[in-house]
């Protein structure tokens, strides 16, 4: 169905990594990539293209002989996009249609700590009961006396204390002490889970990875794949051990060390999320349900946020259609098998330092390229002059397509949330360039799961601090397609023949 350029073949993993280049970090999120940070799975063709948007140096070490070599990245080289940290807000404005990008501006609203959690709060207060998806969380140093508070009344309370924009362990702590909270810097302090689930008496938490192409509408993929992180400590609920951080954190940046540090006698242990999932199905623990609680949780904790991302990205973005972001989604189950958010890590690391690590995000990196659709130019001098009528737009919309989506969403607001098939009675131009895309994305997922919208995922929709349009046009195409997407499918297809998704190019406003 896609028209313009075409999109980038399908990517096999290939058994070498490839070395990705890297741009300055911005430093609103939380960002897991390092220096020897490494892709698998990229074809040549793509290597080639995706490069970073300005001048950097750079040594790495190569993880096989130790040797360092430096990177150079030429600002004028051509590329058609951009893997690496993430982008200082401005810069995305001066990215052009035919380039992909792989984070969002204003990503930062879900990557901090303390912004996630600031957005999940006011979720709490909206939707009492609904968002106990995050331990409570105080932002210092302004909520330390509520934080003093919370400690002072039970003497076996503890919370752990993180930098609100950094990962890979950096800065965090499990502390009960004045001391630690200092009154003159941002930190974040958390709920310590009192009765975590433990396997083999060690106490663990999941690594999984979200990947969104679009906030608006809002679409919210899972990798079927993970990994589980353990601590290299037997975990001991007394108050005494509460500062061995072999213990108590599960961060694999830290447990890593343990060996060497003489705590442990082998090198901490990784499973697979699949492996998990095994483990829950042998001794008779329901992991339907606790996937489903999961992806409720990640469902819910990407609407708290959606808001103030895409204003971000309208004050930034001349094309939306050009982002796309894999996030990094740390949880950990309690006792009663309830799983509790942690956090979201912008520019997740998939260096790949085991077997296992390649075994999981190899194929990860080839189906996050594939889902983006990179589309592949036919040469270089047909950069900026290509057609790109067919791509959603989100800004200069035509009267009609305005009109249909104010009526659309008034009538939402006035039926409670009730919305019939008269939505696609007429597809506007606007309408097919979402649907096309949102189709051929699906053809593209790979391993990756749609869980939001789908047609079961109604309800979500009263939770967005501000109905939109397209939210929830797909919402109810999800709901008349499911059973047999073929008659939605063909009638897309004659639409495209039609050319009626480039009907409008003359009379946006």
């Amino acid at each position: 169905m896609s028209s313009g350029y075409s999109s980038a073949p399908s990517l096999s993993h290939a058994s070498s990594d490839t070395d990705l280049n890297r741009a300055d970090s911005y430093d609103d999120g939380a960002e897991e990539t390092s220096d020897e940070q490494r892709m698998c799975g990229l074809s040549e063709l793509v290597t080639s293209c995706l490069t970073s948007s300005k001048t950097s140096r750079q040594k790495s070490i190569d993880d096989n002989d130790d040797v360092e070599f430096e990177i150079v990245v030429d600002e004028s080289l051509f590329y058609i996009g951009y893997w690496g940290r993430h982008l200082k807000s401005a810069q995305y404005r001066a990215l052009q249609p035919h380039q992909k990008v792989n984070h969002f501006p204003g990503a930062f609203h879900i990557g901090r700590k303390d912004r996630l959690w600031m957005h999940i709060r006011n979720q709490q207060n909206r939707f009492e009961g609904e968002f106990d998806i995050m331990p409570f969380t105080y932002i210092l140093p302004n909520d330390r006396p509520e934080l003093m508070k919370y400690l002072e009344a039970d003497s076996s309370r503890h919370v752990i204390i993180k930098p609100p924009a950094s990962a890979r362990g950096t800065g965090i702590t499990v502390t009960r002490k004045p001391k630690d909270f200092p009154t003159n810097s941002q930190l974040v302090a958390q709920h310590y889970i009192e009765r975590p689930l433990t396997i083999n008496r060690a106490k663990f938490d999941l690594r999984l990875y979200a990947y969104i192409p679009t906030f608006e509408p809002l679409r919210v993929y899972i990798y079927d794949q993970g990994l589980v992180r353990f601590a290299s400590v037997p975990y001991n609920p007394s108050v005494s051990s509460i500062s061995n951080k072999y213990m108590h954190l599960t961060n694999y940046s830290i447990n890593k060390l343990a060996e060497a540090d003489g705590v442990a006698n082998k090198p901490v242990p990784k499973w697979t999320l699949h492996h998990l999932w095994e483990y829950f199905d042998e001794t008779g623990v329901d992991r339907e349900v606790i996937q489903e609680q999961i992806e409720d949780v990640i469902v819910k904790a990407f609407i708290s946020c959606e808001k103030p991302i895409r204003e971000h990205m309208t004050k930034f973005l001349e094309q939306e259609f050009i982002c796309y972001e894999l996030f990094g989604i740390d949880i950990i189950l309690d006792e009663d098998l309830k799983p509790w958010l942690l956090e979201i890590n912008i520019s997740p690391s998939l260096h790949s330092g085991t077997p296992l690590d390649v075994s999981v995000k190899a194929p990860l990196a080839k189906d996050v390229l594939n889902l983006a659709g990179i589309y592949v130019p036919p040469s270089f001098d047909k950069l900026h002059t290509a057609d790109y009528s067919t791509r959603p737009r989100n800004r200069n919309k035509t009267r009609e397509q305005l009109v249909k989506e104010a009526s659309w969403v008034a009538a939402y607001k006035d039926q409670s949330g009730v919305i019939d098939n008269r939505i696609f009675k007429r597809l506007t131009p606007e309408d097919t360039r979402a649907l096309v895309e949102f189709e051929d994305e699906l053809e593209r997922a790979g391993d990756f799961k749609l869980v939001f919208p789908t047609p079961q995922t109604t309800h979500y929709q009263r939770y967005f601090i501000e109905p939109q349009y397209m939210n929830i046009l797909l919402q109810q195409w999800q709901i008349a397609q499911e059973g047999d997407r073929s008659i939605g499918i063909s009638r897309l297809e004659q639409l495209c023949r039609q050319k009626h998704m480039q009907s409008d190019q003359d009379a946006s406003i």
